[in-house]
């Protein structure tokens, strides 16, 4: 149990101290709300694009794609959308969808990676990347159907936006860019590779001070009741769901820890822009980003002792 502990907070604790760290600066001022959107842009950008690249194009393709892995991730993130939606009948239109995308949509491409690097190393980064790049498209194209239902309008303008956008991310295109050289066992030059390298390593780190120097709870004035059950679902009900079906489909180890994981991630900041563009309620978009990404600390430690106690992952 000591040692299930130890690891647990080997992979939180980490996080929790950058993201501690960039709120402590951005009081003092050592960080301007203009450093966190320039950092937050450089990393979505280069930094990251690059960290999925060069791990994914030295790797084996073959043990990349996993599709009963993102299959059930798929499935999953569908089947909890229709229930979600179906317990937020009777919701107001500009919180239905919002409450909706709120328990779903995770922060997969930084707190996701981050805690998938610290628990299984830089070799899971390939496969998470591959998981990241398909189901951000999952998320992308739910989240348009939930928000646009819940207006009771069409929105077919930001259907074509958002397509037109997923196919220009640079997350997306690095991807697929490392897989090609991948499958072509192409090697980049020593020089081009380290270069690389400084850009990568300086992902995580910088977009964890983004994080913690963006939070705030002094606004907090939405409906504390859906940012509850929000939380609850998004943090507890839904990464517990996904182990047992992950368990029951016999997946262990990397690939279970990677399913929990990207689960257990607290809800995307992105989920307040697409609710701000589609009329929803934005400011509740915005207090479950901030309650999520405080809590999911304690009950991602939780969930991995209790997964390394049962020798899970």
């Amino acid at each position: 149990m000591f040692q299930a502990f130890g690891f647990s907070l080997s992979v939180t604790t980490p996080i929790l101290l950058m993201m501690v760290l960039g709120y402590i600066f951005r009081q003092r001022a050592m960080i301007s709300q203009e450093f966190i959107r320039s950092g937050s842009k450089l990393v979505f950008n280069v930094t990251l694009p690059c960290l999925l690249f060069l791990n994914i194009a030295t790797a084996d393709v073959g043990a990349l794609i996993q599709p009963k892995l993102l299959s059930a991730a798929t499935a999953i993130t569908v089947g909890s959308c229709l229930l979600l939606w179906w317990y937020g009948r009777n919701m107001g239109p500009a919180q239905r969808g919002v409450f909706v995308q709120g328990c779903f949509r995770g922060n997969m491409g930084i707190i996701g990676l981050a805690t998938i690097v610290n628990a299984f190393g830089n070799e899971a980064l390939a496969p998470a990347g591959i998981y990241l790049a398909i189901i951000s498209i999952v998320y992308n194209l739910t989240a348009i159907v939930v928000l646009s239902a819940a207006q009771e309008r069409s929105e077919q303008s930001l259907l074509l936006q958002t397509i037109r956008s997923t196919m220009t991310n640079p997350l997306l295109l690095a991807i697929a860019a490392g897989l090609v050289l991948a499958l072509l066992g192409w090697r980049l030059p020593d020089w081009l590779t380290t270069s690389g390298r400084y850009l990568a390593n300086m992902t995580l780190p910088l977009a964890l001070l983004c994080v913690g120097g963006s939070l705030s709870l002094d606004r907090l004035k939405g409906n504390r009741s859906l940012i509850i059950q929000a939380s609850a679902v998004k943090l507890v009900l839904l990464p517990a769901f996904s182990v047992v079906c992950g368990a029951l489909l016999g997946f262990s180890g990397m690939n279970l820890g990677i399913l929990y994981l990207m689960m257990a991630t607290p809800s995307a900041t992105a989920s307040f822009v697409m609710a701000q563009q589609m009329n929803g309620d934005a400011d509740l978009a915005a207090d479950i980003i901030a309650v999520t990404t405080v809590l999911a600390v304690v009950t991602t430690t939780i969930g991995l002792l209790a997964l390394r106690a049962l020798n899970l992952i």
